[in-house]
């Protein structure tokens, strides 16, 4: 397979990172000195090591919603991992002018889903690990090697075998339920941000005309009626509902966190009432 974006090549390729490591230990660190080391004129950007740990459904949401922003060429190394040292595979795949390594348990299902994916191959080429690797820390120890050399120029099909898309492990995420007479959407409490934003698995996409029609977003026994295009329209420490710069519905408050307001958790059920159009 031909990969048109390999003929601009550059000389100082981009790598991100997204990782659950914190930043607490010197994992994040160790990373970045492999990735140097086969890469040396790589500049390293890291989106986040703040995924919760294990938390590979946010992983895949975090590097669907973030991989467009660089430039055509980049490679985004995401590393959550529960699986290290296991029987899942390490992957290396290409799509829409962007690379990635990851382990195969689901993260990179949500681009497959959304088509962005061209080609996915297995990792199975040993000569690109490190001379030790550490059953405990394959990010470092084969996906940082393999990525640097990815970056460095080198194809997916050095890497090992294609995989047929339908091989690959899904990620389950629960559905968005919409209610049979148009006026009801349930879904749930994706994650919430520093901020205390608070994340919903509705996504309103590019037809927001929906939301036209919204009445109230209703979270435990909490109505929320305000929906702003952005956090100053509402009251200063006020609830409001807006469409979040990723496109997901958000429950906010004016300078003030939502989460600690209405004491939420990931996971908890929220639903949108509509007004008959």
């Amino acid at each position: 397979m031909h990969h048109s974006s390999r003929d601009t090549a550059s000389a100082h390729p981009i790598i991100t990172l997204t990782t659950d490591f914190g930043l607490q230990d010197p994992y994040v660190g160790q990373l970045k000195g492999a990735l140097l080391k086969g890469c040396p004129l790589a500049t390293i950007i890291d989106i986040t090591h703040a995924i919760p740990v294990w938390d590979v459904a946010t992983a895949a949401v975090t590097i669907r919603t973030s991989y467009a922003f660089f430039p055509p060429g980049t490679l985004h190394l995401i590393v959550v991992d529960p699986g290290v040292g296991g029987q899942r595979s390490i992957l290396t795949a290409a799509g829409d002018g962007y690379f990635f390594v990851a382990p195969d348990n689901g993260i990179l299902s949500l681009l497959v889903a959304d088509n962005k994916i061209e080609g996915i191959h297995r990792v199975e080429q040993a000569s690109f690990f490190a001379d030790s690797v550490s059953p405990t820390f394959h990010g470092r120890d084969i996906m940082a090697p393999v990525a640097a050399a990815l970056a460095g120029g080198r194809s997916l099909h050095d890497f090992g075998a294609a995989v047929p898309l339908h091989e690959l492990t899904q990620i389950v995420t629960p559905a968005v339920v919409a209610e049979a007479d148009g006026l009801q959407l349930q879904g749930l409490i994706q994650r919430i941000d520093h901020f205390g934003n608070i994340r919903t698995n509705i996504h309103a996409g590019h037809d927001r005309s929906n939301f036209d029609f919204f009445d109230f977003l209703e979270l435990g026994d909490q109505r929320i009626t305000q929906l702003v295009k952005t956090y100053c329209e509402g009251p200063e420490g006020g609830l409001l509902v807006l469409i979040d710069s990723s496109g997901y519905l958000e429950i906010a408050a004016n300078q003030a966190s939502a989460a600690e307001i209405l004491g939420c958790a990931p996971g908890e059920g929220v639903t949108v009432h509509f007004v008959q159009k």
